[in-house]
């Protein structure tokens, strides 16, 4: 989603605002709910809503955005950051780290896992959500408008502010799940904030193409055929750093 400007008249100026999709927020609690308790990191934060939330859950909570100005809790260790560029902490500071719709507005997704890798400890957990281009919806998007769902045409070039509300980086499950690969993750859930509508006119017809050429070209068909890949919203997946990665 782009990040949108949720402030107004009638809002606390202490009260944060969650920047999401319904339910992402949730979801995540959910997860972290199991985690050991410890230093979290809530990249990019928002206003805080998130970390507030962790912040209840027993985290110490660190957060970073590039948008200082949005930041609306007390605390929480808040750094101005730029997720293109080297995180400012040290190796192995942190338990957790959350990233909230965040990779799909980056040049390159590569550096921010390989940051959060940097700056988990072994055995840490990363929970990171991103629009899912591989619901049949976002697919339908595609072959009808010539772009994903949440990756609308491009603007003419504007300043960095408006580019870094873009979202430049449709990343599909299978490239995401290669790059957490790459840096050390092993991925444990694959969820998401809730479920599109199935098409009862189309699915008839699409679904068993799907499914059967899915599983003649792809050695990974049964994930790439979850139900949460093929109708989720928000793709949601938690992965814990290999607790022999250096």
């Amino acid at each position: 989603m782009k990040r949108k400007k949720y402030r107004n008249s009638q809002q606390n100026p202490d009260e944060a605002v969650a920047m999401t999709a319904a339910f992402v927020h949730d979801k995540l609690i959910n997860i972290t709910s199991a985690l050991s308790k410890g230093r979290i990191l809530v990249i990019p934060c928002g206003q805080g809503a998130l970390a507030n939330r962790l912040k209840r859950q027993g985290f110490e909570i660190f957060c970073g955005d590039y948008d200082s100005n949005n930041y609306r809790i007390k605390g929480g260790n808040f750094h101005r950051l730029d997720l293109n560029c080297i995180l400012p902490y040290k190796d192995k500071t942190f338990d957790c780290v959350t990233c909230v719709e965040g990779i799909e507005h980056l040049e390159n997704p590569h550096l921010l896992i390989r940051e959060i890798s940097r700056a988990l400890k072994s055995g840490g957990h990363l929970v990171i959500t991103t629009p899912n281009i591989m619901n049949i919806k976002s697919r339908r998007y595609f072959l009808l408008r010539s772009h994903f769902r949440y990756f609308k045409h491009f603007p003419q070039a504007g300043n960095q502010r408006e580019f870094l509300d873009l979202h430049i980086n449709p990343i599909p499950f299978g490239e995401l799940s290669y790059i957490l690969n790459l840096y050390g993750f092993r991925i444990e859930t694959i969820s998401c904030n809730r479920f599109t509508k199935k098409y009862p006119l189309l699915m008839p017809f699409l679904k068993p193409l799907i499914y059967f050429m899915t599983r003649r070209r792809n050695k990974e068909a049964d994930v790439l055929l979850k139900r949460e890949l093929l109708y989720g919203d928000i793709l949601i997946i938690s992965a814990q750093k290999d607790i022999y990665q250096q």
